[in-house]
């Protein structure tokens, strides 16, 4: 701060705290937030030791509101250098000769129960107001993670020398560290047959009789499932028959059958376990009867393994110690197979095995397209599949993805990014205000709200004065929201620069 004013006096935060009592600033907080709060239910009223009615939030702070630190920002810069010196030197009081006394005759009164309090700035009911109305209009900055690497010098030790690199480095988490193999398993499901049944999805279907009807029914329309089983074509409307009589009717839910990648991982048998999760069907057949023999009670059954084994063979002595469970639905390959000389194992197809999968982890962005029907689709970005599209010279983000389909790039939405919602029921609209003009802040704050989380059509927002993440279901689309596609009709990105002005509008 030296570099920007002549003197700096310190400070302590029980200064601040005796000067926002006397200047009756203690419930402001409260009061800015209790309107959302009320309306919902969720404020008391109780009496004090004095018999006093006094109003509370219930289970709320002036932390849960980042703009606690505005207000001691603002009693701060009306803290004078003589109000420090006066509380730090409260004992010289009674010498009337000296500063301290002078000081107290100068910048405090008593209040109407002979209190001494301290001189507000302005008069107090203007004060508070005006106080209030700054608070308003505050926006809460928080630096979004935009930066995916950052250009580095590595440097190695050579004979005679040292080796300079210039590299990328990644600024996150390029993936988790479990390690998992993957296994071809056969998944049966039930499926309503429909625009996603085309001729490859039809070859899964269990009966040879639905197969072959569901294959004729596509043939009928040059092979475009979207005609041959939605609309008035749907089995429900345009059913398709399985004899000459009309007798036998092909069902909407189809039996299908095919072979999927599954990630494993190997466990140790422990109380924790989920045993739906375990690969081999024997040995969950023999875990899951461990586990009855000792009426539902996991700790007992799966504990002290070594004194009370669980035999795979007790002939042979083979106990289950550790199982092969299923891990995450989607990973990644880190490396190929090789044999013992290093050559690449290859498989029926010709093509290179993947081995190490690895689960991406954090998501970098998600990108917003509008359709050719007008419609919100995304594509999900993960930290590693960012890092590798800027390692191999394409830009993060894929403006224009699918465009030969007619999607057209609007927006990205990353982590501490910005929106302003639409609010319906007080007829707030982000695109007919001037959203640029702080003038108009306290009608955008209480619908502002950054990005807190992202995944397949699952975003989660959190409101720009909230300090904590707890996702209380009184308080949605309050304090927070989480929504699809369809909740993010309408919002506008905005840009909000380190002291909390909006600076650019739509995507930057």
């Amino acid at each position: 701060m030296e570099d920007l004013v002549k003197f700096v006096v310190p400070t302590t935060g029980a200064v601040t705290d005796r000067l926002r009592e006397d200047w009756q600033l203690i419930n402001v907080m409260q009061e800015l937030n209790w309107d959302k709060y009320d309306k919902l239910g969720l404020t008391e009223y109780y009496q004090d030791k004095d018999g006093r009615q006094i109003s509370r939030i219930k289970d709320w702070t002036k932390r849960n509101d980042h703009r606690h630190h505005a207000m001691d920002a603002l009693t701060i810069a009306f803290t004078k250098r003589s109000i420090i010196q006066y509380l730090n030197n409260l004992n010289a009081r009674s010498d009337k000769s000296g500063s301290i006394y002078g000081i107290e005759q100068k910048e405090l009164y008593r209040d109407s129960h002979g209190k001494l309090k301290f001189n507000p700035p302005i008069p107090l009911d203007e004060f508070r107001a005006e106080v209030k109305h700054h608070l308003e209009n505050t926006l809460i900055s928080i630096k979004a993670k935009n930066k995916v690497t950052t250009q580095n010098i590595n440097i190695t030790k050579r004979k005679g020398g040292v080796n300079k690199t210039e590299q990328q480095t990644p600024r996150g988490q390029l993936h988790n560290e479990t390690i998992y193999g993957s296994i071809k398993q056969y998944v049966t499901k039930f499926e309503k047959v429909g625009s996603d049944f085309n001729a490859e999805k039809i070859v899964t279907v269990s009966k040879p009789a639905y197969r072959e009807a569901l294959l004729r029914r596509l043939q009928e329309f040059n092979n475009d499932p979207k005609k041959a089983f939605t609309g008035k074509n749907s089995l429900e409307k345009n059913p398709i028959f399985l004899d000459k009589a009309c007798s036998k009717q092909l069902p909407e839910r189809v039996k299908t059958v095919s072979l999927e990648t599954v990630y494993t991982i190997r466990k140790d048998v422990s109380p924790n376990l989920k045993l739906d999760k375990v690969i081999d069907a024997n040995i969950r057949k023999i875990l899951e009867a461990r586990l009855k023999e000792y009426d539902g009670d996991a700790k007992k059954a799966f504990s002290n393994l070594d004194e009370n084994p669980i035999w795979l063979n007790k002939e042979k002595g083979i106990a289950i110690k550790s199982v092969t469970i299923t891990g995450v639905s989607n990973a990644i390959a880190l490396h190929e197979k090789r044999d013992k000389d290093g050559k690449l194992i290859l498989d029926t197809d010709g093509k290179v095995q993947p081995s190490d999968f690895v689960s991406t982890g954090n998501n970098h962005h998600v990108a917003v397209y509008r359709d050719a029907a007008g419609n919100l689709q995304e594509n999900v970005v993960s930290f590693f599949e960012a890092t590798t599209r800027l390692n191999i010279g394409l830009p993060v983000i894929d403006k224009n993805y699918k465009s030969d389909e007619g999607w057209k790039f609007l927006f990205t939405m990353k982590q501490n990014e910005y929106f302003i919602f639409p609010n319906k029921e007080v007829g707030f609209d982000p695109n007919e205000i001037d959203l640029l003009n702080p003038d108009n802040y306290a009608l955008i704050s209480p619908n502002l709200f950054r990005v807190q989380k992202i995944a397949i059509k699952d975003y989660s927002f959190r409101h720009h004065f909230e300090t904590t993440v707890d996702g209380k279901n009184d308080l949605k689309g309050i304090t927070w929201k989480r929504c699809s596609l369809s909740g993010i009709i309408g919002i506008v990105k905005v840009r909000i620069n380190h002291i909390g002005q909006i600076v650019s509008v739509g995507e930057y």
